[in-house]
């Protein structure tokens, strides 16, 4: 009879645990590894109703694409918040103007596929071609950055952080599912934002497997490149992004992308507010070997 009641209470128990379990909270992180995000947590669409984000790499036609003469060397440029306020917010009308002179200056924009095979095979769709990155993801990518990219018809990145979905002043899931399916591709920005080069390596890897699972289950897709969190990563980072099953991970290391920076470590160009037209044209033209 005592082996019974210990085994009911056992049970009981357990009960009691698993729910919080299953609501992981990631206050701990520094303590343990990143909790895993319920089900609950965020409403997944079906994948037939968005068919967004697919891996196109397969699909892209590179039929006229041209063999560069060198060793490509890709401006990705960097933007966070399109807004004003400090040196991460680029105002809205500089954004529009630096959009304008890219398209009457012949650049091509570029997704996350088509920016692979620019840096792997050293073939381009265009004598100039550029990456649009956006970091964390806030909810001016959406209402400031989104039309302007429409108007010009350019492609561009957001990398989201998971646990910042539907907060405050960052994208919700349906202003992704939009964006994925209108040319802007959202990829990894981890699931905390926090600096991975201060963490175990089972800590990195929950971060950076965690938001991969998370983007490719929400957005019906093969989740492919990864942003540092503020830039910080170390020789584990590397390696476990690999391992993760992202193809690319970039930094905030300056200057132009190549190949030989490892394409898991690929530099960007930081794009500041208060830039002047020639400012922001001699950025690109420096950073690139067209």
């Amino acid at each position: 009879m005592k082996r019974y009641r210990v085994l009911w209470m056992v049970a009981l128990l357990g009960i009691l645990i698993l729910p919080g379990c299953s609501q992981g909270i990631l206050e701990g992180i520094g303590i343990k590894t990143a909790a895993p995000i319920a089900e609950d947590d965020i409403e997944v669409a079906e994948v037939a109703e968005n068919g967004a984000g697919k891996d196109l790499e397969g699909q892209i036609d590179t039929g006229d694409w041209i063999m560069a003469e060198s060793a490509v060397q890709l401006p990705i440029l960097m933007y966070h918040s399109i807004s004003e306020g400090n040196g991460l917010r680029v105002p809205s009308e500089e954004f529009q103007s630096q959009m304008a002179w890219l398209r009457e200056n012949g650049y091509y924009t570029l997704s996350p596929e088509e920016a692979y095979l620019v840096l792997t095979e050293n073939r381009m769709p265009s004598e100039k071609c550029i990456w649009l990155t956006f970091d964390d993801g806030y909810s001016d990518n959406y209402t400031e950055a989104f039309p302007i990219l429409k108007e010009n018809d350019m492609k561009a990145t957001v990398f989201m952080i998971g646990r910042s979905i539907d907060k405050g002043h960052h994208l919700t899931e349906d202003q992704m599912l939009e964006m994925s399916r209108n040319g802007i591709s959202i990829e990894s920005h981890t699931i905390n934002h926090l600096e991975l080069n201060r963490m175990t390596a089972e800590q990195q890897e929950a971060e950076m497997v965690q938001s991969k699972e998370l983007f490719d289950r929400i957005l019906d897709q093969d989740t492919t490149v990864l942003s540092y969190p503020v830039g910080r990563y170390n020789e584990e980072s590397l390696r476990l992004s690999e391992e993760a099953g992202y193809k690319m991970a970039v930094t905030t290391e300056p200057g132009g992308a190549s190949r030989d920076q490892g394409m898991h470590a690929l530099h960007r160009v930081r794009i500041s507010p208060g830039l002047s037209a020639d400012g922001f044209a001699s950025l690109i033209e420096n950073s690139s070997n067209y």
